[in-house]
């Protein structure tokens, strides 16, 4: 029997349940057969391209991310300088976004589900056949990059590492309003971005990292302001290393998101502030106090070097809003346990250690369409693990320390200040004072960073309890 040939692949692809189905569909080939290797990120895939040059083979998923899709993954291993071929999958045999993947240098694509190992083996083979007869004729790398460049269907251009244009294709010039590249001559992209330090950030981040997605609003000719979703990432391109950047507009997405996020928040505090109505311990005041205190702990947060990149306004602003509805999981837990004027039995205690899970029961037909929604993804972060503690002794999973999520975290310790010094049924209210003593001996609950905010910020907490009542 003859031998199989063994072609190394890079399969960048975020599911594993279709890596095995590769790796199955290759036992199944009756010529060749696949070494596959597997990568889930841009950066990942990029510094697994450079270590291992034998790479003959990648196979792309079109929708690997929610941000970007697999053109503009293919247009940054293109501009790399990577000639192998490399194959598609797609969810769909969208015709436009096929002459896309072309244009773009991809040699072929595949529908998932829609091929068998015996098609699959019969288009590698043809994809290898086209490429040698390329590279035969001419420089396929350069021709590659070229390709890869001059895709219409996002902005892309070229810089030098300082962020001088080099380079625009049409849908970057049409994007931000220019009508010819000649326009930029001796511009930096840095002055086409509202936040030119965001800017110097990527190009810092890029010394060492293959790559960076984020993020940007750019300022188009006319001054008007517009939401990017960027890639960026080094290549050498013409003989010189340069920085490649990809853009797709995502404007009118945000705006739709921002209108989505409004209506849940509107919805979700109508919801909050109704426990009391229900006679719930909750009361409109402690929800509002929960509001500020979040609000006060994540701004200052905002300057520890650990929380610079994550913490912004959008992340200060949602997370306050999503600590609103913390205890919601309350409303399915018996008023008279939460209410009961002495002390719970154990079982009573299992119980009210449900409403977290209870919480996101509730909320579970807006959640479950949250897709990367930041808001409804702190709604869930918080609702579910604002009684986990640092040390692991929390409820209801036991997370401890970097696996709590930090809105969590931040909440966690406003809440349990709140709690000290608000009135129980089985207890008076703790003086501010004696609140911080309590919380000074069991600061081990609650992650040092934040801790330290609070307990720095303390008086300020005094100051808004006193005011919102």
């Amino acid at each position: 029997m003859k031998d199989k040939r063994l072609i190394s692949t890079l399969v960048i692809e975020d599911d594993p349940f279709f890596v095995a189905y590769l790796r199955h569909y290759s036992d199944k080939m009756e010529e060749i057969a696949l070494k596959i290797f597997y990568r889930v990120t841009l950066e990942e895939a990029l510094s697994f391209l450079e270590e291992n040059p034998k790479i003959e083979l990648i196979i792309l998923d079109y929708r690997i991310h929610s941000k970007i899709t697999g053109l503009e993954i293919l247009q940054h291993i293109r501009a790399k300088g990577f000639k192998m071929p490399i194959i598609i999958i797609t969810a769909s045999g969208d015709e436009e976004i096929a002459a896309a993947l072309f244009k773009a240098g991809a040699s072929d694509y595949l529908v998932k589900g829609r091929f068998s190992p015996k098609e699959l083996e019969r288009r590698i083979k043809e994809v290898f056949q086209s490429h040698e007869r390329l590279s035969e004729i001419f420089n396929t790398t350069s021709i590659l990059k070229d390709m890869a460049l001059s895709s219409f269907l996002n902005g892309v251009c070229i810089t030098d590492l300082r962020g001088g244009i080099c380079y625009a294709n049409k849908s970057f010039l049409e994007m931000w309003g220019y009508t010819n590249e000649e326009e930029l001559k001796d511009r930096s992209l840095r002055e086409l971005l509202s936040e030119p330090e965001k800017f110097d950030e990527i190009l810092e981040s890029l010394k060492e990292k293959n790559s960076w997605l984020g993020e940007l609003i750019g300022i188009k000719k006319n001054g008007f302001k517009f939401y990017l979703q960027s890639l960026f990432s080094q290549i050498e391109y013409r003989e010189n290393p340069q920085i490649i950047a990809s853009f797709i507009d995502i404007s009118k997405l945000k705006e739709e998101e921002r209108k989505r996020e409004e209506l849940y928040r509107g919805i979700m505090e109508v919801f909050a502030l109704s426990a009391e109505q229900v006679g719930n311990i909750e009361t409109a005041g402690h929800i509002h106090r929960i509001f500020s205190f979040v609000k006060l702990i994540a701004s200052k947060l905002r300057d520890n070097p650990s929380f610079k990149n994550y913490i912004n306004e959008k992340y200060i602003n949602d997370l306050s809003y999503a600590s609103m509805l913390h205890d919601v999981g309350k409303w399915k837990t018996p008023n008279e346990i939460l209410l009961k004027p002495f002390q719970l039995t154990e079982k009573e205690r299992e119980i009210i250690k449900m409403h977290p899970k209870f919480g996101i029961e509730l909320l579970s037909p807006i959640l479950k369409d949250k897709g990367s929604n930041q808001y409804l993804k702190l709604v869930e972060s918080v609702v579910l693990y604002h009684h986990e503690n640092w040390d692991g002794s929390g409820y209801p999973e036991g997370l401890k320390g970097e696996e709590i999520p930090l809105s969590a975290r931040i909440v966690s310790i406003v809440d349990t200040y709140d709690a000290l010094t608000s009135d129980r049924s089985y207890r008076k209210a703790y003086t501010h004072e004696e609140a911080i003593e309590i919380m000074m001996k069991e600061k081990h609950r609650f992650d040092p960073r934040v801790w330290q905010v609070f307990i720095e910020n303390h008086h300020e907490f005094k100051k808004i309890k006193e005011e919102i009542k």
